[in-house]
């Protein structure tokens, strides 16, 4: 099908606009997903290190609202506020392994929920985006973050079940609150 100049010129327009709205609402959801961040408490039976914020849920709300790429860019946008800032004592590994966290869990249940945007599209990509978190944060931390921070390689095995077991109880707690808040909040992202 042949398109008239005026409509190639028309549907770019539109694209950029897309586009441009897009990385406003990205933007917008990796500063309050930064912000969130400072929301952070202990949860019990976890020692002090480990401390949950809700800074995933605007990640999620993006990832399911605008599709996983813009979900990761929000992840993205929330990492580099956070490196900035100097709030996390950990620098760039701490800031590392948040983003690798953010990301294995927002891309997991986006992609889930891009081919299935009902109510059990919603829960199976929340809870594959769950299992993502726990399986990619445990090898990374085997192989990356536990030594890196030093840990002796005995202790590593411990340290991995508590870890994992952690991210459970994190993912399940922000796949709750998304699902509470995203028929909410949504309809102000998708619109234009």
């Amino acid at each position: 099908m042949n398109e008239t100049p005026a409509a190639a010129e028309d549907r770019l327009r539109a694209h950029r606009t897309w586009r441009a709205g897009t990385l406003v609402k990205v933007g917008m959801l990796g500063a309050v997903a930064f912000a969130l961040m400072y929301a952070e408490f202990n949860l019990p039976f976890f020692p002090a290190f480990l401390q949950y914020d809700p800074g995933d849920v605007p990640t999620l709300i993006g990832g399911f609202a605008l599709g996983p790429a813009a979900g990761a860019a929000v992840a993205l946008v929330k990492g580099v506020l956070f490196l900035l800032s100097g709030k996390d004592e950990a620098g760039l590994l701490g800031t590392s392994a948040n983003l690798a966290c953010s990301l294995a869990f927002v891309l997991a249940a986006a992609a889930v929920y891009a081919r299935e945007r009902t109510r059990r599209g919603a829960v199976i990509g929340l809870v594959a985006g769950t299992v993502s978190m726990v399986a990619v944060m445990s090898l990374l931390n085997y192989y990356v973050f536990l030594p890196a921070y030093g840990l002796p390689p005995a202790a590593i095995p411990a340290a991995l079940r508590l870890t994992a077991l952690f991210n459970l109880v994190k993912g399940t707690l922000n796949s709750l609150l998304t699902f509470l808040i995203y028929k909410k909040v949504s309809p102000l992202l998708r619109s234009r």
